[in-house]
């Protein structure tokens, strides 16, 4: 006679036994975690940075009056005639006895020049090496430009965004120089950071 053989499956024990050994087996890695530094407070950091734009106004320049170095008798010998960027006028060789004329209309003096742009801002000024002015065919030199800026070659606005190019410069004049009225232009770049 054959016998049965019957199994029964009891969930109970076999579940108890299940969760034991996983019990047993995450043991170690739970203590891990808690005895890890900050590991239970491990999270996201926030921080809070700093934005910055500036909208400045453009710049401009605005020619206020000419470089003058007046009038002047003939030299015999060659010589040069200065207008600084303050207004000193000096001179040198056959120009020196000429300082003393009487100068008519506006006479001796810098070129001038207004800035406008945002406040306290800081322009680089470029000027020339030397231009030619002329009468007709007839020419004379002008160089050594200065302005009112300092060793950087910088001027600064003011607190209105405003502030005054002054320029200077030295005349040189031949001996005999023909006589006339000599004009010409030179330029200069501000460039506003």
């Amino acid at each position: 006679m054959a016998r049965l053989l019957h199994m029964r499956w009891q969930p109970g024990p076999l579940t108890m036994m299940t969760v034991h050994n996983r019990s047993r087996a995450l043991l170690p890695i739970a203590l891990a975690a808690l005895l890890a530094p900050n590991a239970a407070n491990a999270g996201p950091a926030q921080a809070s940075g700093f934005s910055q734009a500036n909208v400045v106004t453009p710049g401009a320049i605005v020619p206020l009056t000419a470089l003058r170095f007046g009038q002047m008798i003939r030299p015999t010998a060659a010589g040069t005639l200065a207008v600084n960027n303050s207004g000193a006028v000096t001179s040198t060789g056959g120009v020196t006895p000429s300082i003393a004329i009487i100068q008519l209309g506006t006479g001796r003096g810098p070129g001038s020049f207004g800035l406008i742009g945002s406040p306290n801002r800081q322009c680089d000024v470029t000027l020339p090496a030397s231009i030619t002015i002329s009468s007709g065919a007839q020419t004379m030199t002008v160089n050594a430009f200065n302005a009112n800026v300092n060793g950087g070659g910088k001027i600064k606005l003011d607190a209105t965004g405003r502030a005054t190019l002054f320029i200077g410069a030295t005349l040189n004049v031949a001996a005999n120089q023909v006589v006339g009225s000599y004009t010409g232009t030179y330029n200069i770049t501000v460039a506003f950071q």
